[in-house]
């Protein structure tokens, strides 16, 4: 385990001489209100594993210079959380980062992708996940713990080989390089507040300025006590009942207690002096709305109608339509079809699926059944 500055220095330097590393994490999760990073696994392509302690370290700074580098590659498996995790401890935003999860999703690979099957299918190995979800934050860790964590690291740089191989035959060479470059965004890694989170739900949709403000007020509130008792913060607040604070306007004891049941008394008068205060919050100084439009049963048919082109698309290339555009993505198509998320007009998504879901929604194709088969028809 690396557990001083020293050695985690002289490791980065040895990561920094290398043109691909494989990374990996554990973490523990519901245990506080949010995730604690507990080791961070690095593989080296002689297979060649380290861990790094990460409750040693105040911060892993020391790892920015790697993570943000061009020249490394980063290769990892289901990398979303675990890049989030790093890049908040480190400071960084991570730079060249190949997900072996994802990779094989756009290669169609037909398994389930979790490392266990991807390692099976590619190399004929079968690796326990017995200690995934052990106590990460134990020390010092169980042989058996280490054994599992470099494990995670050993086969990356392997499958990436695999992967890359068989995108080469494929021709989707174009369609990994464009998708491994949402790692790239800084975006990626600014985190939503706790309040935005809330205010973002759709039962939030309506809500006047400052009945958001009370909504942010009362989530800082639930964050900070959450924190300090360590408790999980919908375990002590739900957002539903939040948001029904701010709707009743709740200022008084009794109408906290009738909107929050399952808060504690002790805290109700608490919620209702902060609901109060937040109520006089100047409108230009609130939160703004972030909350979308419910959608209509029109729009319903029209997001169901974009499935159907999806799915299609999505059997011809013999990957899950998921991948290609997700439900929430068609929803905020259909509200704004001025506006498409920018995942639909960029990359492979745009040659696949983009330029049609554009002219379905601006009636100028539609999906027919010829001979048993759903066609993509435009009018002549």
């Amino acid at each position: 385990m690396i557990t001083s500055i020293q050695e985690l220095q002289d490791l980065c330097a040895r990561m920094e001489s290398s043109s691909e590393i494989a990374l990996d994490t554990e973490f523990i999760s519901g245990r506080y209100p949010d995730p604690v990073l507990c080791v961070v696994q690095v593989g080296f392509d002689n297979s060649d594993t380290f861990l790094i302690d990460a409750l040693a370290f105040d911060d892993l700074s020391a790892l920015s210079q790697v993570l943000e580098s061009h020249d490394i590659v980063k290769i990892m498996h289901d990398a979303g959380q675990d890049l989030c995790l790093i890049a908040n401890r480190s400071g960084a935003v991570p730079q060249n980062i190949f997900d072996v999860k994802r990779a094989a999703r756009l290669l169609g690979a037909g398994m389930y992708y979790s490392l266990q099957e991807i390692v099976n299918t590619f190399l004929g190995i079968r690796l326990s996940k017995k200690h995934q979800w052990s106590d990460w934050l134990q020390r010092p860790l169980s042989k058996a713990q280490i054994r599992y964590a470099k494990l995670d690291v050993q086969y990356l740089h392997q499958i990436r080989d695999g992967l890359l191989s068989r995108a080469h035959k494929m021709g989707r060479q174009s369609w990994i390089q464009s998708e491994m470059l949402l790692y790239n965004d800084p975006v990626f890694y600014t985190p939503l507040t706790s309040a935005e989170k809330v205010l973002r739900l759709s039962a939030a949709y309506g809500l006047r300025p400052a009945q958001r403000a009370a909504v942010a007020s009362v989530v800082n509130w639930r964050t900070h006590v959450s924190e300090t008792r360590s408790i999980h913060p919908k375990k002590l607040l739900k957002d539903v009942d939040i948001l029904r604070v701010a709707h009743r306007e709740c200022v008084d004891i009794e109408s906290v207690r009738k909107a929050c049941p399952g808060l504690p008394r002790q805290y109700h008068p608490t919620i209702a002096q902060r609901v109060e205060k937040a109520l006089k919050t100047p409108d230009h100084q609130c939160p703004p709305s972030l909350a979308k439009r419910p959608l209509t049963s029109l729009d319903h048919a029209k997001v169901h109608l974009m499935q159907s082109l999806v799915a299609l698309r999505a059997h011809e290339h013999a990957i899950e339509p998921d991948l290609i555009g997700s439900s929430s993505k068609m929803r905020d198509f259909v509200l704004d079809p001025e506006h498409p998320p920018k995942v639909f007009l960029d990359g492979w998504r745009r040659e696949i699926i983009g330029v049609d879901l554009m002219d379905m929604i601006q009636g100028r194709c539609s999906i027919e059944i010829q001979d048993g088969v759903p066609t993509v028809v435009r009018p002549t």
